[in-house]
């Protein structure tokens, strides 16, 4: 893998774009490939054990057509679910989209937060 291997962008549509502009802004020339599972698109309405077994399998393949230099997976849902797999499976660095809620609300000091806001398919 070389500095012009790409970042590779994983959504499920096209949301992560908005993931893709800063990114494009502060690496104006970075090669980048942004790929959106429009196959199975709206995550919300899949299952987490599809998704679970989705995610992974498809960066995989992925990964090994573009051999990119980072995986960033624009998409909460996606990293929610799939993150710690999608880690495990692949040998560089993945960077996910975790929304605040998720980790404040397993800090169990912010008691107020209704549990239907931890649930990625909710949102």
């Amino acid at each position: 893998m070389t500095t012009d291997a790409p970042i590779l962008f994983f959504d499920s549509g096209v949301g992560g774009l908005s993931v893709l502009a800063p990114t494009r802004a502060l690496l104006p020339n970075a090669p980048i490939v942004y790929a959106a599972d429009s196959a199975a698109f709206p995550y919300g309405t899949r299952s987490e054990e599809e998704i679970a077994e989705r995610v992974p399998a498809l960066l995989c393949r992925l990964v090994e057509r573009f051999n990119p230099r980072l995986v960033v997976i624009a998409c909460n849902t996606a990293s929610t679910i799939a993150l710690d797999a999608v880690r495990a499976a692949l040998d560089l660095p993945i960077v996910g989209t975790v929304p605040a809620i998720k980790p404040a609300a397993l800090d169990g000091r912010h008691e107020r937060i209704p549990t239907w806001l931890t649930s990625p398919r909710k949102w």
